[in-house]
């Protein structure tokens, strides 16, 4: 163990989290990602999960992050663990809504890579997909997802690392294939919706692990 008690690894320097604490964690951080599966293949809209669920929930882990330092060291490395994830999961995000632009330019596809965010807005707030409202709340949400995914990420596997980050990247574009030809009226077959999304999942996934690598070992 270390100084304040956290257990470690052998030879490295990355905390041993609790599983129940890795548990919580997770369910707090993926319900961004269950309200769309909800809205998809259950009963309950993301009008009800984003303000009712996922909302609480956002609160709830910034309440954690923000009181960290005064949290008794069982806890603290959790915590931690999340601002490292948001961090790395927030970059992951930026170099993701760069590249496929790129992608989209570079083979001229017809795809529009950002259409999206106006549909998630518009599902969560019932106006329509040209509303500026709709489409800062679609894009606030988009980037919550690339933040709460990497502390999910980050939660499970501290060690982090470029292969771990992009074998979690393809597993979100997988669920991206299941769930967005059901509601945001895209086709399976569009090379344009496969390709950048195959190339933007990746690049997140190895920006998010290798910083989560590089600054998860400094928890």
């Amino acid at each position: 163990m270390n100084d304040n008690g956290t257990a470690i690894t052998r030879g490295a320097h990355y905390p041993k989290i609790p599983a129940w604490q890795v548990v919580f964690g997770v369910c707090l951080a993926g319900t961004s990602g269950a309200a769309i599966l909800a809205h998809v293949f259950g009963p309950l809209p993301m009008m009800f999960t984003v303000p009712f669920i996922v909302m609480p929930s956002v609160f709830f882990l910034l309440l954690i992050i923000g009181v960290r330092s005064r949290l008794n060291w069982r806890f603290q490395a959790a915590a931690r663990l999340l601002v490292v994830g948001a961090v790395a999961g927030f970059l992951g995000t930026i170099c993701y809504d760069l590249s496929r632009p790129l992608v989209r330019l570079m083979f001229s596809f017809r795809f529009n890579p950002f259409g999206a965010m106006p549909i998630f807005g518009s599902l969560m707030t019932g106006l329509p997909v040209t509303s500026h409202i709709a489409i800062i709340v679609g894009w606030i949400y988009h980037f919550w997802n690339g933040i709460s995914f990497g502390m999910m990420f980050a939660l499970v596997r501290p060690r982090g690392g470029a292969l771990p980050g992009f074998i979690w990247g393809l597993g979100l574009q997988t669920l991206m294939f299941i769930t967005y030809p059901r509601f945001l009226e895209v086709r399976l077959n569009d090379p344009g919706f496969v390709a950048m999304g195959l190339i933007g999942h990746s690049i997140w996934g190895i920006v998010l692990g290798i910083g989560v690598r590089r600054w998860g070992q400094h928890v």
